[in-house]
C-alpha cells in the first residue's frame, strides 16, 4: 500500500500554482510553498489568521465574495485576471506582479465539515502554453497513477482543475474524466468508462476541416509526451471547441506503460481573439481591405513568383481626386463613408484573384497577377471610369470625384516590394500632375529621375523664365449665350511659358511645380502686372474695348498674399481703367480651403469695383450654403459636368440645379468645356448666362485678339 499522504503532500508541495485552504471563518488552514515563495510570507507566521487580515486588499473583492459563496452556498467560481480588481499581492522573483486567475471550490467532507479550496494560477503574458500544458500533464500523471485508490480529497483536487483531464489504460480505454472533460466531449464518465477514448475524442484541422490522428494512439505507440498547440478543433457531442492538448504516458518504475493522461483546454475565445488581432494587423479597419503591410507582403510573394515564371504582372497605384474637398466640406464621417463606397465600386471591377488594398488616406493599390500591359491598362481605365461615374451623396450634398492611376510592371528584378510600389506611385504622381482623373504607365527609362526630381528642375526653369520675362498671355472668349451672334469682349486670361528655344509650354507642365514650390505668387503677380501693361498700350493706341472684361485666375496661396492684394489695389488706383473691367477667378476648392481668408481677400477686390468668379463649381461638391459667405458675381460650372450633358441626364440635372440656384442668388452662370453646338443648345434651354470652351473660341495669344498695330 503506497503512502497516500506522502503522495498528496508531494503534490501539494510541488504544485506550480498557489493552493490555499481556509475554513468557514476564512481563517487560513494551509497554503503551499508556492504561495510563500510569491508573497514572501511563511505559512507558520500566518497559519490560523484571517485571510483578509493577511491580505487586506481582498476585502470586498471578487475573491472574497467567491470564498463566501463557496462556503455558504457550496458554489464554485472562477475569477479571471480581467475581473480580479483586488488580486493577491504576488510577485515573481524579478519583482513583476503576477497576473492571476483564481479558482474557488467548496470542500465538503463526509463528516459535513466545510472548507474552501483556492487555487491561484499565474496567467502572466509570456508564459508558454506548451510549458503550462506539459507541467499540467506531469501533475495529473502523478494523480492518475493510483486514481482508483485515491480518496475524496484527491478527487476534489482533480475536479477543481480548470483544464479537461482524461486518463486511459495501456490500450487507450477511458479510466476517468473530470467534469471539464465531460462538458467539452459531451459525455459522462460512467457512460464511456472502459471504452476507447479515440471514439469520442475526435479532432479536425481548423483550416482544412480534415481529420487529425488521435494523439492518444501516438502517445501509446511512442511512449512520448505529445504536446499540440496547432489549430485543432475538438468535435464533441456537445459542440465544437478550439483546443490545445497534450498527452503524457503513465509509466511505472519498471518502465511498463500503464496508460496515458490527456489534458486539454478550451481556447475557442482566445484563438478567435488571436485570429481577430491577426486580421486587424493586416487589414484596414474602415474598408476591410488589405492594409499596406499585407499588400507589401503579397507583393513580395508576387516578386518571388515573377522571378521564376515568364508571365507579366502589374501593380496599380490609385489616388482619389477631390477627396479632400469632401473631408473639408462635410467632415471625416463623410470622408470615411465615401472611402467605403469607393471600395465597393473598385472591388466590383476586379477579378477574385486580384488584390485590392487601402494603402493610406485616399490611396489604394491593386495587384494584377498574370496580367499583361494591355489588360492592365484596360483594368485601370475600367476602374477610372467606374469612379468617374460614381456619385456620392451626403445629406444635402452631392459629390463627383475622380481617380488618378499609376501602373508599374512587377518584373521580379525589384530588390523589394517598396521599389515596385514607388514606381507605380511615381506614375500616379505624373497622372495627377497631368490633369488628374487619368492613367499613366511608369516608364522604366525614367526610373533614375523621379517625377519629383523632374518637378524640381522646373523650379529653376520657372525662376529663369520669370527673370527673363519669358511668359505670354493668352485669352479665351467667354460668350454670352443670349447673344451668340455678337462676339463678347469677355475673356479668361491664360498664361503660357516660353522655353529657351522659343517653344510654347502649356500650363499643365509648369503650374504644379509653381504651386508646389511657392512660385505661384510671383507668377500671379507677373500675369496681373503684364495685363495692365497690355491694356495701357491699347489705351494709348486707342484700341481699348469699351465693354472689356478680363477674368484673371488667382491661386489659393495668392489669396493669403497681402502684398499681392496691395499691388492689385495700387494698379487699379494708378491706372485709368474701370475696375468693372476686371474679374478675378478663384477655384471652388481653393476658396473653401480657407473660407475666411478668401472672403476677406475677394471682398477687398470687390469693394474696388472688380467682379469675382468662383471657378470649377461642382468639382467636388454641390453645396450652396457657403456661397452666401463669398462675395461673388459669376458661378463657373465645372466642365466635367458640362461636357456630357448631351448624353448624361445626371450631369444635365447637375448643371440645371447649379444654374437655378445661381440665378436665385443673383449670380450669373458660366458653363465651361462647351465643345459643340448641341451642348450650346442645351445650355440655352437651361438658361445659363455664358459659355466657354473650344467649341466657341480656342485660346490664342493676347496680341492676336487685340493686335497692337
Amino acid at each position: 500500500m503506497p503512502d497516500i499522504k506522502q503522495i498528496f503532500e508531494h503534490i501539494f508541495t510541488e504544485s506550480e500554482s498557489g493552493i490555499i485552504v481556509v475554513d468557514t471563518a476564512l481563517c487560513l488552514v494551509i497554503w503551499n510553498p508556492w504561495f510563500s515563495k510569491h508573497t514572501g510570507i511563511e505559512l507558520d507566521d500566518v497559519e490560523g489568521k484571517s485571510l483578509i487580515d493577511i491580505f487586506p486588499i481582498l476585502e470586498k473583492g471578487n475573491v472574497e465574495r467567491g470564498i463566501f459563496s463557496a462556503i455558504i452556498n457550496g458554489m464554485s467560481s472562477l475569477v479571471s485576471h480581467t475581473l480580479n480588481r483586488k488580486p493577491f499581492p504576488l510577485k515573481k522573483p524579478s519583482g513583476q506582479l503576477i497576473q492571476q486567475q483564481v479558482m474557488i471550490k467548496p470542500i465538503i467532507l463526509d463528516n459535513g465539515q466545510r472548507y474552501c479550496l483556492i487555487q491561484v494560477m499565474d496567467v502572466s503574458a509570456g508564459v508558454s502554453r506548451e510549458k503550462q500544458l506539459f507541467e499540467q500533464a506531469k501533475r495529473t500523471k502523478a494523480i492518475s497513477e493510483k486514481l482508483a485508490q485515491e480518496k475524496e480529497r484527491a478527487q476534489v483536487t482533480l475536479d477543481s482543475i480548470v483544464d479537461a483531464v482524461v486518463t486511459t489504460d495501456e490500450r487507450g480505454h477511458i479510466l476517468s474524466m473530470n467534469p471539464v472533460a465531460e462538458q467539452l466531449i459531451g459525455v459522462f464518465e460512467e457512460d464511456v468508462q472502459h471504452k476507447r477514448l479515440c471514439q469520442f475524442f475526435k479532432l479536425i484541422n481548423e483550416k482544412t476541416e480534415s481529420a487529425v490522428p488521435c494523439p492518444i494512439a501516438e502517445c501509446l505507440r511512442t511512449k512520448n509526451i505529445i504536446v499540440n498547440e496547432k489549430e485543432h478543433i475538438l468535435v464533441g457531442i456537445s459542440g465544437r471547441y478550439s483546443i490545445n492538448d497534450s498527452v503524457s504516458p503513465i509509466i511505472d518504475d519498471d518502465g511498463i506503460l500503464l496508460g496515458t493522461v490527456l489534458v486539454f483546454r478550451d481556447v475557442t475565445e482566445s484563438r478567435a481573439l488571436s485570429a481577430e488581432l491577426r486580421w486587424q494587423a493586416l487589414h484596414d479597419p474602415l474598408t476591410g481591405l488589405a492594409n499596406r503591410r499585407q499588400f507589401e507582403s503579397e507583393m513580395k510573394l508576387l516578386l518571388d513568383k515573377a522571378k521564376s515564371d515568364k508571365l507579366q504582372h502589374h501593380l496599380l497605384y490609385l489616388d482619389l481626386d477631390q477627396f479632400k474637398v469632401v473631408n473639408d466640406t462635410c467632415g471625416h464621417d463623410a470622408g470615411d463613408e465615401l472611402l467605403k463606397q469607393v471600395t465597393v465600386t473598385l472591388y466590383n471591377q476586379l477579378r477574385k484573384s486580384d488584390v485590392l488594398a487601402r494603402l493610406g488616406g485616399d490611396e489604394f493599390g491593386v495587384l494584377l497577377e498574370s496580367c499583361d500591359a494591355e489588360n492592365a491598362l484596360a483594368v485601370a481605365n475600367k476602374l477610372r471610369q467606374a469612379v468617374e461615374s460614381f456619385r456620392f451623396g451626403w445629406q444635402t450634398h452631392s459629390f463627383k470625384i475622380g481617380v488618378s492611376i499609376g501602373i508599374a510592371e512587377v518584373t521580379g528584378k525589384e530588390d523589394k516590394a517598396a521599389k515596385a510600389l514607388s514606381a507605380a506611385d511615381a506614375a500616379c504622381y505624373v497622372a495627377k500632375q497631368s490633369g488628374r482623373n487619368r492613367v499613366c504607365f511608369h516608364e522604366t527609362e525614367l526610373s533614375a529621375s523621379s517625377a519629383h526630381q523632374q518637378e524640381m528642375r522646373w523650379v529653376s526653369r520657372l525662376q529663369a523664365a520669370l527673370d527673363e520675362n519669358r511668359f505670354e498671355l493668352f485669352l479665351q472668349r467667354i460668350q454670352s449665350v443670349s447673344h451668340q451672334n455678337v462676339p463678347s469682349d469677355h475673356y479668361e486670361v491664360l498664361v503660357r511659358m516660353v522655353d529657351e528655344n522659343g517653344e510654347i509650354i502649356p500650363p499643365g507642365a509648369f503650374l504644379p511645380a509653381a504651386e508646389r514650390f511657392n512660385l505661384i505668387g510671383s507668377l500671379d503677380t507677373w500675369v496681373i502686372e503684364n495685363i495692365f501693361k497690355k491694356l495701357e498700350y491699347l489705351r494709348v493706341i486707342k484700341k481699348y474695348p469699351e465693354n472689356l472684361v478680363l477674368s484673371i485666375n488667382l491661386s489659393g496661396k495668392s489669396m493669403e498674399n497681402v502684398d499681392l492684394l496691395k499691388r492689385i489695389s495700387e494698379l487699379l488706383d494708378e491706372s485709368e481703367f474701370p475696375a468693372k473691367n476686371f474679374c478675378f477667378e478663384v477655384t471652388e476648392t481653393a476658396a473653401i480651403a480657407n473660407l475666411k481668408q478668401a472672403s476677406k481677400f475677394l471682398s477687398s477686390l470687390r469693394s474696388k469695383g472688380c467682379k469675382i468668379a468662383l471657378d470649377d463649381f461642382g468639382s467636388g461638391l454641390s453645396s450652396f450654403a457657403y456661397l452666401k459667405e463669398l462675395p461673388i458675381d459669376f458661378l463657373k460650372i465645372d466642365g466635367l459636368f458640362v461636357k456630357d450633358i448631351a448624353i448624361d441626364d445626371i450631369d444635365k440635372a447637375f448643371v440645371e440645379s447649379i444654374n437655378q440656384i445661381g440665378q436665385v442668388m443673383g449670380l450669373e452662370t458660366i458653363a465651361e468645356f462647351v465643345e459643340n453646338d448641341e451642348i450650346m443648345d442645351i445650355l440655352t434651354d437651361i438658361g445659363v448666362n455664358y459659355a466657354q470652351g473650344y467649341g466657341i473660341h480656342k485660346p490664342c495669344a493676347f496680341n492676336m485678339v487685340f493686335p497692337e498695330d
